[in-house]
């Protein structure tokens, strides 16, 4: 039973998310500004979004209607340039992700399989992050306009929540188990 208890304290976390989203999304907007601004994010943008850049554009090259190119910073999709920020890496995703962990790992579970549930869900966290940077450069090539906004702003938060809720329930299914007390002799 405790595990359905703090499987419905997620959700309703999540359910909160969903609540503030469009608030939150104003408050990004802020705060990304404000770490541009201090320029705290060039390491990262040196660092992480070429690699990024490559890995998208390997993605999107077995999608159909599509040219790739990629450039440093991004990619060119049909003659379009889609810049990738260090925004875009989906530093969001991972700070509820962490969230969750801290509500999700309080039971009494055995190091291995906590590990084991960090290493899953910071794995699928990182590729729901390659998914919606795929989807939003495909959707890009393919139509452009008002969709593809939504899209960017505000769905890929969606698939994000998610595929926590199914990171949770899988964990909680197939991978936490309880630590077994040792018995005396």
């Amino acid at each position: 039973m405790k595990v359905k208890k703090t499987f419905q304290y997620i959700l309703v976390i999540f359910a909160c998310v969903l609540v503030v989203l469009p608030f939150s999304t104003a408050f990004n907007e802020v705060l990304t500004r404000f770490v541009e601004n201090i320029s705290a994010y060039k390491y990262i943008q040196r660092l992480f979004v070429p690699y990024m850049s490559n890995l998208v554009a390997g993605v999107l090259r077995f999608l159909p209607g599509l040219e790739i190119g990629t450039y440093p910073y991004g990619v060119v999709i049909n003659g379009v340039d889609v810049r990738i920020t260090w925004n875009c890496l989906g530093w969001q995703g991972f700070l509820l992700f962490g969230v969750s962990l801290v509500v999700g790992l309080r039971g009494n579970y055995n190091r291995v399989s906590k590990l084991q549930a960090v290493i899953f869900g910071f794995l699928g966290t990182f590729i729901i992050n390659i998914t919606r940077l795929v989807f939003t450069a495909a959707l890009v090539g393919w139509w452009r306009g008002l969709f593809v906004i939504l899209f960017h702003n505000y769905f890929s938060t969606f698939i994000t929540i998610a595929w926590l809720i199914f990171y949770w329930w899988f964990s909680y299914s197939y991978i936490l188990e309880e630590r077994v007390a040792k018995e005396a002799n």
